[in-house]
């Protein structure tokens, strides 16, 4: 019954979760079953508990015989620990194998367990605290691995460089932007829709940025099946202004794990609004910005 792995052990004060067995006048039970006692069936998948007496304290689960398979091929894969009240403390000593060991039940192993979980002297050993009044307390939680074959997959897809995949906006009368924020239309890179956001005199929401700098972000839309299921999106993309001689570009290149908490990314102070008007950048008062994609991720429901 038991695996030949090596168990470890350690106390806590939370009782067991799934099932206790008090033994009360255990001198007395030892000599009258001689080797064995069984439980009564306790609700964790119909596992239940015995005990023996070779020198240590054995603890077994067993799939009650009433269980019912619907063929012969059935499996049930467990993973468990087992629990002695320390009664003088009021704690328990937590029993489990070392690796955390998955146990395979089937037809022709409906038992598992570990044979020697403690000596006999020490849960005999008054200043343990196990045996008080002659009576004891063991407990079991029991976790029933059950894959639902529920999963995804993530793969990082390489934006393709074409003009698709680049977005340019160009924004006449710059200088007479009065709203905190102006947004692009909606447009398709790595098969997800974004827009510009730009706040033309800085980011309210930012003490550096508002009426000292031009604020650029990209802004994720729609994209349901991100924020429902709470996953995430990597994006990597490069953001420009352009001057209209096509001489000087002012570029930031990064990344976001885009989610439902965080669905735009960018730089409050991407440019000073001295360096905008002073540099090129208008001519006849347009700004023109531009976002590339490079790398966005996918992922898909593995079944």
């Amino acid at each position: 019954m038991a695996i030949g792995q090596e168990i470890s052990s350690v106390k806590r004060g939370l009782p067991p979760a799934h099932y206790t067995l008090e033994i009360k006048k255990y001198s007395q039970l030892s000599k009258a079953v001689a080797d064995r006692y069984e439980s009564a069936i306790f609700k964790t998948k119909n596992e239940s508990q015995d005990w023996q007496g070779t020198g240590h304290i054995s603890l077994y689960l067993a799939l009650d015989e009433s269980t019912y398979f619907p063929n012969n091929s059935w499996e049930v894969y467990v993973n468990f620990t087992f629990f002695v009240q320390d009664r003088i403390k009021n704690e328990y000593l937590a029993i489990r194998y070392d690796d955390g060991a998955v146990i395979r039940l089937h037809s022709m192993k409906r038992e598992c367990g570990i044979d020697k979980l403690i000596p006999l002297q020490a849960f005999k050993e008054p200043s343990n605290g196990y045996l008080v009044d002659d009576s004891c307390v063991f407990g079991a939680e029991i976790f029933v691995i059950k894959p639902t074959g529920k999963g995804e997959a993530v793969s990082i897809v390489k934006v393709p460089a074409q003009a698709g995949n680049i977005l340019r906006w160009k924004i006449a009368n710059f200088s007479n932007l009065r709203d905190p924020e102006y947004c692009s239309s909606e447009f398709n890179a790595g098969g997800r829709e974004w827009r510009i956001v730009i706040c033309p005199m800085g980011d309210d929401k930012d003490d550096k940025a508002k009426g000292n700098y031009l604020s650029f972000y990209i802004r994720l839309q729609g994209s349901d099946d991100i924020f429902q299921s709470k996953r995430k999106l990597f994006a990597e993309y490069k953001m420009r202004v352009l001057d209209h001689p096509r001489i000087r570009i002012d570029e930031q290149r990064s990344g976001c794990w885009f989610s439902s908490e965080i669905r735009e990314s960018g730089y409050p102070c991407f440019m000073s609004l001295d360096d905008l008007h002073k540099g090129g950048y208008l001519y006849g008062d347009t700004l023109i910005v531009e976002v590339e994609f490079l790398i966005v991720s996918v992922v898909k429901d593995q079944k």
